[in-house]
């Protein structure tokens, strides 16, 4: 077990790398930001589609792989949407603060929820990947009132 999990966080690292480098460099050349961020956390939401309903490792490895894509593009370009949205550069570090904190929650309910949600799908992980893959879909969608940026 430990092994599979070595080899998933590798191979998804390896595809983060490789999607932040090119998301970020195409999202500076192209200009646009918010449908980057868009289609990154699609691809992430959905790699946990993958992950849940995956009937072996290999299937586990392919949806951490896509995960690597989605989360690799999100990390580009996030930082880079949220620059360009700032209300005033003179109160960056507060803003960036506000930002980092809402950044945080989600990682640190995450844990407190999830045996919750376990409990409620009756100790199933493709359960609990299935919510984590809606939360990022949702995600996604609230990056469409944004007007400030393309």
């Amino acid at each position: 077990m430990p092994q599979q999990i070595f080899l998933g966080t590798l191979v998804q690292s390896l595809f983060l790398i490789l999607a932040a480098v090119i998301g970020g460099r195409l999202s500076d050349r192209t200009g646009r930001r918010k449908v980057f961020v868009l289609v990154a956390s699609t691809i992430y939401g959905l790699s946990m589609f993958v992950i849940a309903l995956a009937s072996g490792f290999n299937g586990f490895l392919v949806g951490m792989a896509i995960g690597g894509l989605g989360f690799g593009m999100y990390v580009a370009v996030e930082l880079a949407l949220v620059v360009d949205v700032l209300p005033d550069k003179g109160n960056a570090a507060k803003d960036l603060g506000v930002f980092n904190f809402a950044g945080a929650v989600p990682f640190s309910l995450a844990p407190a929820v999830a045996p919750a949600i376990l409990a409620v799908g009756g100790g199933s992980y493709s359960v609990l990947y299935l919510v984590a893959g809606a939360c990022a879909l949702l995600g996604a969608v609230a990056i469409l009132p944004v007007k400030r940026v393309r």
